[in-house]
């Protein structure tokens, strides 16, 4: 979920490029509205006063042009367009060049999903970003696959993500995420994909937590619950939600409702038990059992995944019969 400021129709600004980027935002809006209401208003009341009322009635004026009101409509104009230039500029001048104390990240796109690595950390986060409050942020990202691209609405940056290519963006969190008053978690900033990627790129989600330093230097990101239920929903929810849903609807691979013990049939005609072998197999090497009617769809391979997550998904499969 996306906050919005209540004072505008933004999302709740959230980091120090938030200020500048409204201010061009609004400025510009309030210019078109001004400019339009103006022109708009001009146009009706002349239509109106100097309609024709007679079919032999004359022109009201042979005038063909006026030198002062015309330099005044362009130097007017080009003295706002220099103006919204040079601001936005400046911002987009700032955003391009990284302060030398940032927080090292790396980000890769791929269908459908954002690989996360933090700093320190060996192994990417699917979707789950920790930041801490108030400290400078880079992130240098790259495309596994196709053209994607990095946006976080609430801190007002985005980036293009490249195959073949590595780009860089920052930003600096400056607002904590809030809690949910009724469950006490953590409410993320959103993670969008601004490009469309295919079939699935809405479903191209990820989530900023901004905490607190004491809270960053816990590693949140590699808490594991102590419940494989709990601990195979959280793999669900940062590995899978891309692919496989829980309602029953069909998204790349089958819907995980139901799914444990039912017997599928494979595109070759064969049937498969699903049961912890299945699935592991499932999730190490995709192709090799193929459920029919999936053809064509390509998940991704998880040949690194422990037995620990194996069983965990499993007990969380099984928490859904």
């Amino acid at each position: 979920m996306i906050l919005q400021d209540p004072q505008s129709w933004l999302p709740v600004p959230a980091s120090t490029f938030a200020p500048s980027v409204d201010g061009v935002w609004i400025l510009t809006w309030w210019l078109c509205v001004f400019f339009f209401v103006l022109i708009a208003g001009l146009l009706a009341y002349a239509v109106f006063k100097w309609r024709r009322r007679t079919p032999d009635q004359p022109a009201a004026s042979n005038t063909t042009h006026n030198t002062t009101l015309e330099v005044v409509w362009t130097v007017i104009p080009l003295i706002i367009m220099m103006v919204l230039f040079a601001w936005g500029w400046k911002g987009g001048m700032d955003m391009t060049v990284a302060p030398a104390d940032c927080l090292q990240y790396q980000v890769k796109g791929k269908q459908w999903e954002w690989q996360i690595w933090h700093p320190g950390s060996t192994s990417p986060v699917v979707r789950d970003m920790y930041v801490p409050v108030n400290t400078n942020v880079r992130v240098t990202t790259y495309s596994e696959d196709v053209l994607h691209s990095f946006y976080i609405p609430a801190f007002r940056c985005k980036r293009d993500v490249l195959p073949g290519r590595y780009q860089m963006v920052w930003f600096n969190a400056t607002r904590l995420s809030e809690r949910d008053p009724e469950t006490g978690e953590l409410m993320p900033y959103p993670i969008l994909c601004a490009e469309y990627c295919g079939r699935n790129h809405s479903y191209m989600l990820g989530n900023v937590y901004v905490v607190t330093q004491e809270e960053y230097d816990q590693r949140p990101w590699e808490v594991i619950p102590d419940d494989p239920v709990e601990y195979g929903q959280m793999i669900w929810e940062r590995q899978c939600v891309a692919c496989h849903t829980l309602d029953g609807s069909k998204l790349v691979g089958p819907t995980f409702q139901g799914l444990w013990g039912k017997t599928e049939n494979l595109e070759d005609g064969s049937t498969v038990l699903v049961d912890r072998e299945y699935v592991a197999e499932s999730i190490r090497m995709p192709e090799a059992k193929r459920v029919a009617g999936y053809a064509g769809n390509n998940m991704t391979a998880y040949p690194d995944m422990t037995d620990e997550q194996v069983d965990a998904i499993c007990a969380f499969l099984e928490s859904l019969k």
